[in-house]
């Protein structure tokens, strides 16, 4: 049997640290080339993946590669058919060090790259405010949302922020599920005073999904000592979490009471408008031309998960790259085959109803009342086209839905929606918006 490459024994560890279908996109095709005692290479066939795997998964790399045992060796990634490697991640990156540098957070998680909208704007002026001001009225800050809402990338932008205003800050990055290790490890080899003078070094203490500490006492304990003497002395705390603190299951009751002594703030899974505009930024950095049509195709097939959506972003601008094509809606639906969610349940008409009433500042009970009132009248046709055009509701079924309206009513106003698409661009857009989002 053929000994695997350091590189495969890399990979192994690296799949349970990347989303299985980000693994497939980004590191399926890579292959070691050679390695000596200071370097593992590693080729990877195009200029996209060889700039974004490690400024993206740089930290995940670097982990995986101490677990599979390579030591403090570079893994360099070249370019197929070029010997000069262009990138590099060492497995020395994420070791612990009480002062920060801007090489321990994720490049990509910047002010600059997050795209604010309804569902995040608290959570984003909350986050800035922390990153500019030297007072500590919200501390600690935590933050809280759903998984893959952007938590992390705004409290790692505090991090670049405050590192960019003060360099001599410290800024400590804590993922929580290394801190355990670190606690069990410290146990076991009588080295906890490392392990909290590491914490206590801080200026700024950022603790990623806190949640996962609920049922584990010690670590929990020694948490709550370390927040304790880290806010007597003045330092910013920010925590995150998937759920609000007193919902955090198992966790005590004191360290909850910690937890909302501060400001907490939530993020919301993004409106449509929000997830459009997340994409139109990703084809910004990625150098990709991307239409309404496919923007909101994608938009509309992600309901909640940002990181997701990026995903599958990425996936449809490699596809797009390895083909020498511009990126279309049939490009994108090609590429995303198989993998994009279940659309075997219908959307309902009721959603329908309730999206375009709340695009127009209406409550869908006035949709269907019986009124002639311009206000109403004209959300109302609009209505009409959208369920007629995403989810293709015949017009006696359209008039049954708005009081037994006879289906040339439908059809009258479905023909003024149309007609005004060709005359008003931007109308056009708006119901091409509205209509993509159930398709």
């Amino acid at each position: 049997m053929e000994k695997a490459t350091s590189w495969e024994k890399i990979l192994e560890h690296l799949k349970s640290r990347v989303d299985e279908r980000d693994f497939d996109t980004w590191f399926r095709g890579t292959r070691q080339k050679s390695e000596t005692p200071e370097a593992i290479n590693v080729l990877i066939g195009s200029p996209l993946f060889i700039d974004y795997i490690p400024s993206e998964y740089g930290d995940q790399i670097a982990e995986a590669a101490r677990l599979a045992g390579i030591g403090s060796r570079e893994i360099r990634f070249l370019l197929e058919g070029n010997d000069t490697f262009r990138a590099s991640v060492s497995p020395a990156r994420t070791q612990a060090s009480p002062r920060s540098k801007a090489g321990d957070l994720n490049p990509l998680y910047t002010f600059e790259h997050f795209v604010i909208g309804a569902s995040n704007q608290l959570a984003h002026a909350a986050s800035l405010h922390v990153a500019d001001q030297t007072s500590h009225r919200y501390n600690p800050l935590f933050i809280c949302g759903p998984t893959g809402l952007g938590k992390t990338h705004l409290m790692q932008a505090i991090g670049h922020r405050r590192l960019s205003r003060r360099p001599g800050e410290r800024v400590l990055y804590v993922f929580s599920d290394t801190f355990v290790k670190d606690v069990v490890s410290g146990l076991r080899f009588n080295r906890m005073d490392q392990v909290r003078q590491r914490l206590l070094n801080a200026d700024v203490l950022l603790f990623d999904d806190v949640q996962f500490l609920a049922g584990k006492p010690t670590t929990e304990d020694e948490l709550f000592q370390t927040f304790n003497a880290l806010y007597a002395a003045g330092s910013q705390i920010v925590f995150t979490s998937d759920v609000l603190p007193r919902d955090i299951p198992g966790l005590n009751d004191r360290m909850k009471s910690r937890f909302e002594g501060g400001l907490v703030v939530d993020i919301q899974p993004p409106d449509f408008e929000t997830k459009v505009a997340i994409l139109r930024h990703k084809a910004e950095l990625a150098q990709a031309d991307l239409d309404d049509e496919t923007a909101f195709f994608l938009a509309g097939k992600i309901k909640s998960h940002v990181r997701e959506l990026e995903s599958y972003f990425n996936r449809v601008v490699l596809v797009a790259s390895m083909r020498g094509e511009k990126i279309t809606r049939e490009l994108a639906e090609e590429a995303l085959r198989g993998i994009l969610p279940d659309d075997s349940q219908r959307t309902s008409p009721a959603e329908i109803l309730k999206a375009v009433a709340t695009h127009y500042g209406l409550k869908p009970a006035e949709l269907r009342a019986r009124t002639k009132r311009e206000a109403i009248v004209f959300p109302r046709q609009v209505a009409m086209y959208v369920l007629k055009e995403s989810i293709g509701l015949s017009l006696p079924e359209i008039g049954r839905l708005f009081g037994d309206k006879h289906h040339t009513t439908a059809l009258h106003s479905i023909r003024k929606i149309i007609a005004r698409r060709e005359e008003d661009a931007d109308f056009d857009r708006e119901v091409a918006a509205l209509v993509a989002q159930f398709r």
